[in-house]
């Protein structure tokens, strides 16, 4: 009998800072880090010489680190079973499919990124009963990867904070609240006219408004971090 093809992911976001922060723990023996960190190297390597002959190889891209996303996930799923949810059932970790929109801040026409405000990748959509954003480095949508010591990172314990001092790039006449910034994704959800795509995705936990005493918004707001965003 043949075994069925496994369809092909249409990537949009894979975080190779969460990938490589997972794949530490892995448990290959040394010998078996070393030939992937080989293999890794010299699909990295542009230039190859043979002799007194020097060709430029064509880029490949990062093949390795979706098989690493597969494996990753597959163990997470194994041992975080019972913390796996959706969006209308969160836990640690939430494996959902739901119609996104999706930003790139900062957006201003001919904005210059500097080290320390390289902006964000916002990832927005809600159901009847939750509002959820995805939020990660801008650097880890594809085709704009950079070298990881450019890399900001997507758990920095100011994000929420700095989320709410860009959202105005989000929408119009943004009423910044000095809240835990939950608020401002609620208002971007309501506020925001992009189309909305179907999109799968895999992301672990940074807030949830069921969490914070006191807070009482007329959805449940989460705010999460993807390891991969794909359309559906």
């Amino acid at each position: 009998m043949n075994k069925k093809a496994k369809r092909l992911k249409r990537y949009l976001y894979i975080s190779q800072r969460k990938i490589d922060m997972f794949d530490q723990q892995s448990d290959e023996n040394p010998l078996q880090q070393l030939a992937g960190t080989i293999q890794s190297w010299i699909l990295k390597t542009n230039r190859i010489k043979v002799k007194d002959i020097e060709v430029e190889r064509p880029p490949v891209g990062e093949p390795l680190q979706h098989s690493k996303l597969t494996k990753i996930i597959a163990r997470l799923e194994k041992e975080q079973g019972n913390d796996i949810g959706t969006v209308d059932a969160p836990a640690e970790y939430i494996k959902d499919t739901l119609p996104m929109f999706y930003r790139l801040i900062p957006t201003i026409a001919y904005f210059n990124r500097v080290k320390d405000d390289p902006g964000f990748v916002y990832f927005g959509g809600s159901t009847k009963h939750t509002i959820i954003a995805l939020v990660g480095s801008p650097f880890h949508l594809l085709g704009r990867t950079k070298e990881i010591s450019e890399e900001p990172s997507s758990d920095l314990p100011h994000l929420v904070a700095y989320i709410n001092e860009r959202l105005g790039e989000i929408v119009d006449d943004y009423l910044k609240i000095h809240d835990h910034g939950l608020l401002a994704i609620e208002h971007a959800d309501m506020q925001n006219k992009d189309t909305r795509i179907n999109m799968e995705f895999f992301a672990y936990r940074i807030l949830d408004s069921e969490e914070i005493e006191g807070m009482n918004p007329r959805k449940r707001i989460l705010l999460y971090t993807p390891l991969y965003v794909a359309y559906a």
